[in-house]
């Protein structure tokens, strides 16, 4: 019976050793993949520390999508969140993408949220009043849209690079 219990705890302590040790390589690499792409330790933090609120960011927007079935249905015809997701996944890949995708990182995914956010505090606190429920979906429809353009018009760069990379050589 002590054998078997001291086996077990042993099995955890490595699992767990094993654990940290993946993380901890896996982020080494992740650091010298950003280093290889010409981002000092300086900019490694700033784009870390971005990406980390941006990732926050689409989880809150995506929990309000999942909770209220008219951002479900916006989310459905415009692919907002899902176009944030890739971009958010290709930003992370090739970090320089950050600097022509300010708008989104800075602008877009902050506006979403507040919207959201205030979309929930209109459905709930004034429920007489169905305009402002309307035009507050109204907004989240067009700044959705225009992510889901953002993202398009990223992998139409992308694209058009390799068209030109196998025509030219």
């Amino acid at each position: 019976m002590k054998l078997i219990t001291i086996l077990i705890i042993i099995a955890v302590v490595l699992i767990l050793w094993l654990r940290h040790d993946y993380k901890k390589s896996k982020k080494t690499n992740l650091m010298d993949t950003y280093h290889e792409k010409g981002l000092s330790d300086q900019d490694i933090t700033i784009f870390r520390g971005t990406m980390k609120e941006a990732k926050a960011q689409i989880k809150t927007w995506e929990t309000a999508v999942k909770q209220d079935s008219e951002l479900q249905i916006i989310e459905n015809v415009t692919g907002g969140l899902k176009s944030a997701k890739k971009l958010f996944q290709l930003i992370v890949k090739h970090p320089k993408m950050a600097l022509t995708n300010h708008n989104f990182l800075y602008k877009q995914l902050p506006t979403m949220v507040d919207l959201t956010e205030t979309y929930d505090n209109v459905k709930s606190v004034d429920k007489l009043n169905q305009e402002l429920k309307i035009e507050s979906q109204k907004v989240i429809r067009q700044l959705s849209e225009k992510i889901a353009k953002t993202y398009e018009l990223e992998l139409s760069d992308d694209i058009e690079k390799i068209k030109d990379e196998v025509e030219n050589g």
